[in-house]
């Protein structure tokens, strides 16, 4: 059988699919779902390990040296033993060599993408005319582990941020490597960061970052220590952040809260509540419920917000939104005054991992132990309701998918979004 597919992007027109698969990259003609690009990435999570670990050792090693201390020197003399290489302890996350988060450049010519295994952030120029269309830039290893990127509007940086609050910028054309050591964040949270967004007002950009701390935070850019206001309206973690291409002051946001927020995020306005539980409450299990160390009797079954977007047709403006781990995709209307109106709960005979909307049709990658279709297609109609269509394309862009597993045991994690939940002992 092979492994689902676990992210799913687009370009503008929906000429064309990216997509990751464990430690692969994808890119497939939507016409037809030719693999036109693929990459793999070659770095092995123990051996990068062992590396950093002894450039580390080397580094104290000529401190060492140069230190006219001679207590220090007589130390270094005696110890002749090589330090092993710390292994992760009981307990301990697998860490696994995967793509964690993948974008592409505002005149999408650049694919970029975030690795698991070494920290780094990976940016490939993208040729169609080639035969393989895309080509390594460079590879960026950072302190901490990526959980986001993208890039500033005109594309001349790329913004990563990590899960321990920091926010990085790179150049994102050149082949130029920083050293880690030389790396300096451009803004922080003192606490983890989840998403990370570049928005435009009057000509001047602005960072919008959500954190497990139900901050989100807007920052002047590139004088990201200016700090324009917080949003405050979440009570869990915040997940997704979405600008409306109509209206690029209004601002969705979800995470691990049972409804979503809409803002005027320049003015600083909630605009809107969006309660869910209602809607999902159908399609929540018991895989949805905390963790037996943290399982009560009254405990509820938890939402995840995984991913929102925004779908235009004609006049008719579309929230498109996915629960973490659910069979279903829920559809709301905008309201002239930004308001939501729930509009379908489109059921789906597989839990959706993630999807993409590729001109008037939503891709999702599904959930599924299979060797031949990891993909279902559904097609908007005039009235933008959403219908399951039947597709050689996902046959098609599932046979270039090469990654073999004996088993569900062997999946790398498709489901991750819950474990930003807080929780307490008491």
């Amino acid at each position: 059988m092979k492994h689902p597919i676990q992210i799913l992007i687009a370009d503008k027109s929906g000429e064309h699919i990216f997509a990751s698969v464990t430690n692969h990259l994808l890119v497939l003609r939507a016409s037809d779902g030719k693999l036109i690009g693929s990459w793999v990435d070659p770095v092995d999570a123990q051996e990068f390990q062992e590396k950093r670990f002894k450039a580390r050792m080397e580094e104290q090693k000529k401190k060492e040296e140069a230190n006219e201390d001679e207590n220090a020197a007589k130390k270094l003399k005696n110890n002749k033993k090589e330090p092993k290489v710390p292994a992760p302890g009981p307990g301990a996350p697998t860490i696994y060599n995967y793509i964690r988060s993948l974008t592409l450049s505002r005149d999408e010519s650049y694919l970029i993408g975030t690795t698991d295994s070494d920290k780094a952030a990976v940016i490939f120029k993208i040729d169609y005319s080639q035969d393989n269309c895309l080509s390594l830039v460079k590879r960026q290893v950072f302190p901490k582990r990526p959980c986001s990127v993208l890039t500033t509007l005109d594309d001349e940086k790329v913004v990563v941020a990590d899960k321990f609050g920091d926010v990085y910028e790179i150049q994102g054309k050149d082949s130029a490597v920083v050293a880690e050591k030389d790396l300096v964040p451009i803004l922080g949270h003192v606490s983890m960061l989840s998403e990370v967004i570049v928005a435009e007002h009057d000509g001047k950009q602005f960072v919008l970052t959500g954190d497990r701390d139900e901050h989100i935070k807007v920052s002047h850019y590139p004088k990201s220590y200016v700090v324009r206001n917080w949003l405050f309206g979440h009570h869990e973690f915040v997940s997704c952040l979405q600008i409306c291409p109509f209206n690029e002051d209004i601002l969705v946001s979800g995470g691990g809260d049972d409804y979503l927020l809409v803002w005027n995020w320049w003015e600083k306005k909630e605009l809107a509540k969006v309660e869910l539980r209602e809607l999902v409450a159908p399609f929540l299990t018991d895989s949805h419920l905390p963790p037996e160390r943290f399982f009560r009797e009254d405990s509820p079954r938890e939402i995840c917000i995984s991913k929102v977007r925004v779908y235009e047709q004609g006049d008719q403006k579309l929230l498109v939104v996915l629960c973490e781990n659910t069979k279903c995709i829920l559809t709301f209307s905008f309201n002239e005054d930004m308001s939501l109106t729930h509009k379908q709960t489109l059921s789906t005979t597989d839990s959706i991992i993630d999807f993409v909307i590729v001109s008037d049709a939503v891709l999702a990658a599904v959930d599924v132990e299979s060797e031949d279709n990891l993909l279902q297609l559904f097609r908007f109609d005039d009235s933008c309701s959403l219908h399951h269509e039947d597709s050689d394309l996902t046959k098609v862009i599932s046979k270039s998918v090469e990654c073999e597993v004996s088993g569900r045991a062997d999946f790398y994690p498709l489901y991750y979004i819950s474990s930003l939940r807080k929780r307490s002992e008491h």
